[in-house]
């Protein structure tokens, strides 16, 4: 049988009528009474209300002993603020509520702010005032907005006005102290500086010690809807409330619930009962408006419809000093929303005796609850208002959004004369739970992965020997043993292309199953032209939504075309960027690898000779060159793709007939070319005949052609006969029939003839002649032609303009200009092993120059681009580091297979090619290429009118590296619990990404010229964004080569959630700590601007890391050693993953946030250093603190050295620092000598104190009084090694890692709690000297890092000595 207690609840409002409904719950409470209670809370069951006078405490208490209540509640505050519990339990009664002393912190604002000043608990800055001239003048005066006028006393939840201007807070002053608006309780104003942000209510159970949360609530003081008209005692209130993140409310329980528990407690108050903290979420994290000392109204109806835990249970535990035993639950997967309903006049007046309806009915639905807070007994049973705030209705559902649209439903079927209500309230958290995501930015995630999954058995089933790994990975590898074992001085040849606006075609007929051949044959071709096998290609596919049917048909035309041509398809990239294409339109880039001999590569020009005969292997039709003016043409007679092709000999229509695919030479022509047997090729695109054949011929020849003798297809002739094209554009333009020309000396002619089919000899090489002129001439063209134009209305069709090829809105001659203006640059990026220079089919590497560091080399391939990051650089005008980024993007990938770069291509496509443009971007790939070590060996421009705006344009890139085989990434099977994730920081978003801040700068109303929010520079958005990707591959390429590194991850579109796993085993979980590194302040401005959830966050940006390396513990210290000049820094572990849980968990995120918003507002903290010595770490100190970009949040004030020659005070004074020198030898004790030094510090207003090097033990007196605020560094990992000589007691213990630590001082020899350490390796030739010197290195970094932990308030120590972290 349970024992059943008696309960007195003190109050009659809303609050205490949903107490009294959850205390009746409970099975521990017989009965319980309510003085003076209400009509509403008498309805509940077990509760009877009484007539008490709650200010005669000892009648209370007698009446308590009569009816042997259990326990007292408190509701109301100033029964509180009158000594209620200090009363009755002077008569042992037992009391829940904080006695008169601990409720000042609501009843006396002015005592409330100097106590969170006392306790460093975050809030506005202040000023109190009894006079109102001077409380007026410094309205007028502050250097802050200090508009927020508060009466110091208890005015019933309406003694606070925000002023919108100065006049109106002026006002307010007048109102409170000269007109004595409330009375007693405005004696004293107090002006607040006005936040900005949103206020959240968080409530917390407490015995004096223990701080229990209750979940986050948001009121609504405004009487009207959008936060208008006059502030009420609260109009509403909903929760659990999503303004506030899982960590920042985390962080309001320890630095303002249980920082303010325990400063009540250091000032002689054990505060029992509710503490209840009223939060601005400002940009700067959760500041504290004030503290109430109760229950609020309306939050604690609504928390009582959520709270699980026996009501009763919990005061219980409270009064008697046991809450830390209680785990306090509450149903936070429900939402629930309570709605006020006023009377008519309401915050002014109340209108009392109107007959309320509806009650009934509201009542009956199970959902909704209906709370009391003004209703009286009126005639004949009725109930009617008899106050301001008359009900609340309260609503629980699964959603916010039904929760909300339920209680609004509920209060609007109640009824009485002048009854008013909000109808949004919670209506401000949607816009948190629905932010902006990638996917509502264009971008679908899930949608790529699914076209993985589709193409990958494609790209499988093109496979050949060398191959290794999959679809998927960062990058495409191939084993370079696996070619021709007969090769002796292999070349890798590359070429890159596109397929131009033939794909314009494909989109118009809706036909793509052609297209893939296209691409790999533009690229194949090229590199036979330099004698190569192709092995390997790599495709980029962009466009504006990706249509995953549309791309699975592309990519099984590529890999068709790759078996066709024996390579394999190793990779590639899919690019959604829905702001730079429109839904179904795409562009297409390939990359195509092959080898060949050295001494059988191709042209063989210096053979090339008078006589030599000239061959050519048949196009299938236009291929893919020329199409800008195709489409002239077609646009010009008014045809449509659709129709049947005149010229057509099997009927197809015109777009059918355009779309044929460009011819495969490969297998006709590689068996000719091994057996050597051919001098020269020119694969015929872009520049037809004319600018082709050149490319491959000495001076002083030029060759000789009978078109008669071409195979022209009659599509040629209805292209010159409609277009007016003249010969020679023709010829320039158009391959006319003939896909590839191939030289052969005419002993080999019969055995070409006989190898290759269907090649017919078209003509000769002859000498050029001193006279000069071109190198390429084509006889017999007109007589050709004539047939093939006659039927369409000849060669000059009357009534059509003559068409060029700059017309349709090529021009050829600009992008001759280009690679002129191109080749230095690339020539500036050349290293051992590249063979000639742009201008080529393809470009060649020579193997020879690696072989002697590699035994068993793996070429590592990848391709990427850069985004809608591209219509930055566009919008502003700036082109000169997007090259960067897409070198970048390309090489970081490879190095994730542990590739060291050889070799970048690049792909420019543009609707009008703008020179200057394409000169900048060019230039900035060049950067990249010497930043990565590559070599820039070719790319190729597009220019493509119709598929790109004047001035927009997109690139990809390509980059091949070479890897040791024993060293290849990942080592999946290597990856164990407890590896230990170093980061390498970002430079802010790089390259994925910006479809989404796109949107938010549009949603956002702002402009790529406005001044970023968030610069430290003081840069315009465009600028902060343009921002190039950081290059990786000099910080972690050692770590690498030296097999340290099992696994790294290239932080890109998938941000950290999606791109580690790409790297890790299943069953293992990667955990980062987001307090660990840095993250930019522009991911706090994309989260807040675009309301933006952590998850998406997380799964979209790199959030301030752009690269992942996993290592051994063992290996960590070396690794690090060779990574920290760059940044790198420990931020996570390896561990176990549980059944179906998360594979990344990024611990802290909100909360790192938050301290990036807070940066710029925290106040800096003044540090004195403590030194003996030469002040190496001083130095390291001051060279931090005086960096804006590191936001120490702190300045070095004074320099104490127990040593008047230590060169640390030398390096003080240049740096302009105060220094005092202290000999102990003028003190009678150590304890005298300290109180000196603290004199000093308090004399110079010192915040904290750092001992870097200091030789002299500190006094007990001394380290208590700097308790929290004093750390130490030490050359070791402690505990190990404490004292002096550490580094002679590493060696001497055999230790494989050493390192340094800093710790808070406590009395103990090096004993202090530990805030950071870091690890250097110890080395098998290591003296002490040469360790020490290591160790330094680390100092210098871990002193400063830690030193920002403490000054930002991310580390703490507590009362009781432990650290405490700003999550909680």
């Amino acid at each position: 049988m349970v024992d059943q207690k008696n309960v007195l609840v003190i109050g009659s409002g809303g609050r205490e009528h949903a107490l009294c409904w959850k205390l009746s719950d409970s099975p521990f409470v017989r009965q319980i009474y309510c003085a003076p209670g209400s009509v509403g809370i008498s309805t509940t069951n077990k509760v009877q209300s009484i007539d008490l006078d709650i200010k005669n405490y000892p009648v209370i208490a007698q009446w308590c002993k009569d009816h042997s209540i259990d326990l007292v509640l408190v509701g109301p505050e100033d029964p509180l603020a009158n000594g209620i519990v200090d009363g009755l339990i002077l008569h042992g009664v037992k009391v829940f509520g904080p006695t008169q002393a601990g409720a000042q912190i609501e009843a006396n604002k002015d005592w409330a702010k100097g106590f969170m000043a006392r306790h460093q608990i975050p809030t506005a800055r202040y000023k109190s005032f009894t006079d109102a001239a001077a409380a007026k003048a410094f309205i007028n005066s502050a250097n802050y907005p200090a508009l927020v006028v508060k009466a110091s006393g208890l005015a019933a939840g309406k003694g606070v006005v925000v002023a919108a201007t100065k006049e109106e807070a002026c006002q307010a002053v007048d109102d409170i102290l000269t007109d004595a608006k409330y009375g007693a309780a405005g004696q004293t104003v107090v002006v607040e500086e006005l936040l900005e942000g949103e206020e959240v209510s968080v409530l917390a159970f407490t015995d004096g010690e223990t701080v229990s949360m209750m979940p986050p609530a948001q009121d609504h003081k405004r009487l009207g809807d959008g936060d208008t008209g006059p502030n009420t005692g609260g109009m509403g209130a909903y929760c659990p409330c999503p303004l506030i993140t899982p960590d920042q409310l985390l962080d309001v329980k320890d630095q303002v619930l249980q920082r303010a528990v325990d400063g009540l407690k250091a000032e002689g108050i054990k505060y029992v009962g509710v503490l209840y903290a009223g939060m601005m979420i400002t940009k700067s994290g959760p500041m504290t408006l004030e503290f109430n000392c109760r229950f609020g109204d309306p939050e604690t109806q609504i928390l009582m419809t959520l709270m699980e835990t026996d009501l009763y249970t919990v005061l219980k535990a409270c009064v008697e000093g046991t809450l830390k035993q209680i785990q306090v639950t509450w149903n936070t997967k429900l939402s629930s929303v309570g709605v006020v309903i006023a009377s008519k006049g309401y915050p002014e007046t109340s209108t009392k005796g109107c007959v309320i309806s509806g009650l009934a009915q509201v009542q009956s639905n199970p959902g909704v609850v209906v709370f009391h807070s003004g209703v009286a007994r009126g005639a004949n049973g009725t109930l009617v208002t008899a106050g301001g705030r008359v009900l609340l209705v309260c609503a629980r559902a699964a959603s916010l959004r039904a929760a909300a649209a339920a209680a609004a439903a509920a209060a609007g079927a109640i009824d009485f004369p002048g009854k008013q209500y909000r109808k949004d309230i919670a209506h401000k958290a949607f816009s948190k739970i629905n932010g902006l995501s990638y996917l509502q930015a264009g971008v679908d995630i899930d949608a790529a992965a699914l076209l993985v999954r589709k193409i990958e058995p494609l790209a499988t089933g093109t496979h050949r020997r060398g191959v290794l790994g999959r679809l998927g990975c960062f990058s495409g590898l191939f084993q370079l043993v696996a070619m021709d074992p007969l090769l002796k001085d292999p070349v890798l040849v590359q070429g890159t292309d596109g397929v131009g606006t033939k794909l314009k075609i494909a989109e118009t007929m809706n036909k793509y199953d052609t297209i893939g051949q296209d691409l790999v044959a533009m690229c194949v071709n090229d590199i036979l032209c330099a004698g190569a096998e192709p092995f390997a290609f790599l495709d980029y596919m962009a466009c504006g939504r990706l249509q995953v049917d549309v791309a699975t048909t592309i990519v099984s035309g590529i890999a068709d075309a790759c078996i066709q041509s024996g390579c394999a398809l190793l990779g590639g990239e899919t690019a959604e960027m829905p702001t730079m294409y429109d839904i179904g339109k795409y562009d297409l880039a390939g990359f195509a690898v092959g080898v060949v001999d050295n001494h059988k590569q191709l042209p063989r020009t210096r053979e090339i000779r008078t006589g030599d005969v000239v061959l050519a292997l048949a196009s299938t039709g236009v291929h893919s060159n020329g199409y800008s003016l195709v489409q002239k043409i077609m646009l010009e007679t008014g045809h449509s793709y659709f129709e049947k092709a005149p010229f057509s000999t099997t009927n197809k229509t015109f777009g059918e007939e355009f779309l044929a695919p460009t011819g495969l030479y490969v297998n006709a022509l590689l068996p000719a070319v091994k057996k050597g047997s051919i001098k020269a090729m020119a694969h015929i695109t872009g520049g037809g005949l004319l600018e082709n054949i050149p490319r491959v011929l000495p001076a002083g020849v030029k060759v000789v052609l009978d078109a008669l003798k071409f195979k022209i297809k009659p599509i040629f002739g209805w292209l010159q006969a409609k277009g007016g094209v003249s010969d020679f554009e023709m010829l320039r333009t158009f391959n006319c029939g003939v896909g590839m020309v191939v030289i052969v000396d005419p002993v080999c002619l019969n055995e070409v003839l006989a190898s290759v089919p269907e090649i017919q000899v078209i003509g000769a090489v002859q000498n050029l002649g001193k006279e000069g002129g071109h190198q390429v001439l084509v006889e017999n063209f007109k007589e050709a032609m004539a047939p093939l134009t006659e039927p369409f209305g000849g060669a000059q069709s009357q009534g059509f303009k003559s068409l060029s090829y700059k017309d349709s809105g090529v021009d050829i001659e600009a992008g001759d200009s280009l690679v002129s203006l191109i080749k230095p640059l690339a020539r500036s990026t050349s290293r051992s092993g590249v063979l000639g220079g742009l201008g080529g089919f393809g470009g060649c590497f020579q193997l020879k120059a690696i072989e002697q560091e590699y035994k068993d080399p793996v070429l590592v391939l990848a391709s990427d681009g850069v985004g809608t990051k591209l219509q930055i650089a566009q919008k502003i005008n700036n082109h000169n580091t997007i090259g960067v980024d897409l070198v970048a993007m390309c090489v970081n990938d490879i190095l994730c297979n542990g590739a060291s770069p050889l070799t970048f291509l690049d792909y420019f496509a543009c609707g009008r090619l703008d020179v200057t443009v394409a000169r900048a971007v060019v230039s900035g790939v060049a950067e990249g290429c010497r930043q990565a070590q590559a070599a820039l060996i070719g790319g190729e421009t597009a220019e493509m009118p119709g598929m790109y705006d004047p001035g927009v344009y997109d690139i990809a890139g390509f980059a091949l590296g070479v890897v040791e085989r024993s060293h290849i990434l990942p080592k999946i099977q290597e990856i164990t619990v407890g590896d230990t994730i170093i980061g390498l920081p970002s430079n802010g978003v790089h390259s994925n990404g910006f479809s989404l801040i796109h949107k938010l700068v549009r949603k956002a109303n702002l402009t790529l010229s406005d001044k970023a929010p968030f610069s430290k520079e003081g840069l315009t958005l465009g600028e902060e964004l343009i921002k190039p990707t950081r290059i990786y591959v000099r910080a972690v390429l050692p770590a690498l080569q030296r097999g340290l590194v099992k696994a790294a991850a290239h932080i890109t579109g998938g941000g950290l959630l999606d791109n580690i796993p790409r790297v890790t085993p299943e069953w293992v979980r990667a955990r980062l700590n987001a307090h660990w590194w840095n993250v930019h302040p522009v991911f706090a401005w994309i989260a807040d601007a675009g309301s933006v959830s952590d998850e998406e966050m997380v799964r979209t940006f790199n959030c301030g890391i752009g690269m992942v390396l996993i290592v051994s513990p063992e290996d960590q210290a070396e690794v690090m050693n060779i990574t920290r000049a760059y940044g790198a820094m420990v931020i996570g572990s390896i561990q176990a993953r549980p059944a179906g849980g998360a594979r990344v968990i990024v611990d802290n995120f909100a909360s790192a946030l938050d301290f990036t918003r807070r940066m710029p507002t925290l106040p800096s903290k003044k540090v004195a250093v403590l030194v003996s010595g030469n002040g190496s770490n001083l130095q390291a100190l001051l060279d931090t603190t005086r960096d804006p970009a590191q936001c120490m949040c702190a300045n070095i004030a004074l320099v104490i050295s127990n040593k008047k020659d230590a060169f640390a005070l030398k390096r003080a004074e240049k740096a302009g620092v105060p220094t005092l020198v202290f000999n102990h030898k003028d003190y009678k004790s150590r304890e005298e000598f300290d109180h000196a030094i603290n004199a000093a510090l308090e004399a110079h207003k010192i915040d904290i104190v750092c001992l870097a090097g200091y030789m002299r033990i500190l006094s007990g007196e001394f380290v208590k009084k700097w308790k929290g605020k004093l750390v130490n560094i030490h050359p070791s990992l402690l505990p190990l090694h404490p004292g002096l000589e550490a580094q002679k007691q590493c060696l001497n213990a055999g230790d494989r890692e050493s390192g340094c630590t800093i710790h808070f001082v406590d009395e103990g020899m090096d004993t202090g709690p530990i805030i950071l350490q870091e690890r250097v390796p110890v080395l098998k030739d290591d003296t002490v000297e040469t360790l020490t010197e290591r160790i330094h290195s680390a100092e210098h970094r871990a002193f400063p890092q830690a030193l920002r932990l403490l000054t930002t308030g991310r580390v703490r120590l507590s009362q009781q000595g432990n650290i405490m972290w700003y999550s909680g």
